[in-house]
C-alpha cells in the first residue's frame, strides 16, 4: 500500500490506499499493521487520541479484509441512547415490549458475515458490556422477546480514545472484555509525533476543499509548529474555516491565527483582547462578503475605525466594494 509522493510532496492516493495520508515512517507503520491486521478474523481493537483518525483506519482495515464484499456496520457507542441500546445493537422481536410494533434485527445480526465497528467502545454502559462479552463468546445474538438465539459470525473492530486500562480500575469497564477485543491492536498517534505529514495533510484537505486557494509556504512552516491537540479533525477544521475567512487566493502566515505552542497557558490580557478583536472582525467581515462599510455598520462603528483596526490586527482582507 505506498503512495506515490511528488517532489512538491503533495501524496497522491494509491487506488486502494482509502485516503490514509502521510508518508511519515510513525504512518508507515501503522499502514502496514493495518494491513496485517486485515488479513485475519480476530477482534482488534483501536486506541489513539481524538481525532487521528481511528474510523478512516477501522474502515482500511474492512476494505483490505476478506470480507470487505460484506456488511460493514459502524455504530458510535456514545450517541447510542442508554434506554435503546441493548435493541439497537441485539434486536427485539414484535411485541417485546409496549412501542416494538415490528421485528428489529439490530447492528450485529444486520453485520452477520461481515464486519462490525465499535466506535468509542468505552461508552458502554457496564449492562450491555456483559451482553456483549456473551456474544463474542457465543457467537450468538438474544434479541429481545425472541424464543431462540440467532446464530452470527461478526468481525469485531473497535476503538476507544480513552485509557481502557484506566477505565478498568475505575471500574467503567470489564477486564475480561478488554482482552476478548484486545487480541490484536493498532495505536494511532497524535499529529503533534508526525508533524512532517501536515504538508501533505494540507495540501490533500485544500485540494478536498473545492475553493481555489493555497497557502504559501511560511503558512504551512506556521502550522506545523503547533502541536494540534484535537489532531488531523482540528487542522481539517481549522483549514475549512481559513479558507471560508480569507480573501486571498494565495494564504500568507498573517492569516495564520493559532497561538503557537499557548493552546494550555494563559495569555495576556491585551494579546487575548486582540485576539478576541481579530476573529470577531475577521467572522463578521465574512459575514458581509468582506464589505468594510456593511460590517462597520454590524459593529455599530465608524468606518474609519474599522479600517485602522484591520490595520491594527493584521487582519488578511482585500475588501472589494
Amino acid at each position: 500500500m505506498k503512495s506515490r509522493i511528488t517532489k512538491s510532496h503533495e501524496v497522491i492516493p494509491e487506488k486502494n490506499n482509502y485516503e490514509i495520508i502521510g508518508s511519515s515512517k510513525i504512518i508507515a507503520v501503522c499502514k502496514n499493521s493495518a494491513s496485517r491486521i486485515a488479513k485475519s478474523n480476530a477482534p482488534v481493537l483501536i486506541t489513539g487520541e481524538s481525532g487521528t483518525g481511528k474510523e478512516l483506519f477501522a474502515n482500511f482495515i474492512f476494505k483490505e479484509s476478506r470480507r470487505n464484499k460484506k456488511p460493514f456496520i459502524q455504530v458510535n457507542c456514545a450517541a447510542l441512547p442508554e434506554s435503546m441500546i441493548e435493541t439497537e445493537l441485539f434486536g427485539h422481536v414484535k411485541g417485546a415490549f409496549t412501542d416494538a410494533i415490528s421485528d428489529r434485527k439490530g447492528k450485529f445480526i444486520a453485520a452477520d458475515t461481515g464486519t462490525i465497528f465499535l466506535d468509542e467502545i468505552c461508552e458502554l454502559p457496564i449492562h450491555t458490556q456483559s451482553r456483549l462479552l456473551r456474544v463474542i463468546e457465543s457467537n450468538f445474538v438474544d434479541r429481545l422477546g425472541a424464543d431462540t438465539p440467532y446464530k452470527i459470525d461478526v468481525r469485531i473492530i473497535s476503538a476507544t480514545n480513552k485509557n481502557i486500562k484506566h477505565e478498568i480500575k475505575k471500574g467503567n469497564f470489564r477486564e475480561d472484555l478488554y482482552y476478548r477485543l484486545n487480541v490484536l491492536s493498532l495505536h494511532i498517534p497524535p499529529l503533534r509525533d508526525h508533524k512532517t505529514d501536515i504538508p501533505e495533510l494540507i495540501k490533500y484537505f485544500t485540494k478536498n476543499s473545492g475553493v481555489n486557494k493555497i497557502l504559501d509556504n511560511d503558512a504551512i512552516d506556521k502550522l506545523i509548529q503547533y502541536d494540534w491537540p484535537g489532531n488531523v479533525r482540528e487542522l481539517k477544521n481549522y483549514l475549512k474555516r481559513l479558507f471560508t475567512i480569507s480573501s486571498r487566493q494565495i494564504i500568507g502566515q498573517d492569516s495564520i491565527d493559532i497561538e503557537i505552542n499557548e493552546e494550555n497557558s494563559f495569555l495576556p490580557l491585551k494579546k487575548a483582547i486582540n485576539k478576541f478583536k481579530k476573529k470577531y472582525i475577521m467572522d463578521t467581515l465574512s459575514a458581509n462578503n468582506w464589505n468594510q462599510s456593511k460590517t462597520s455598520a454590524a459593529l455599530d462603528i465608524q468606518r474609519t475605525y474599522l479600517s485602522r483596526l484591520i490595520k491594527e490586527l493584521g487582519i488578511d482582507v482585500n475588501v472589494k466594494e
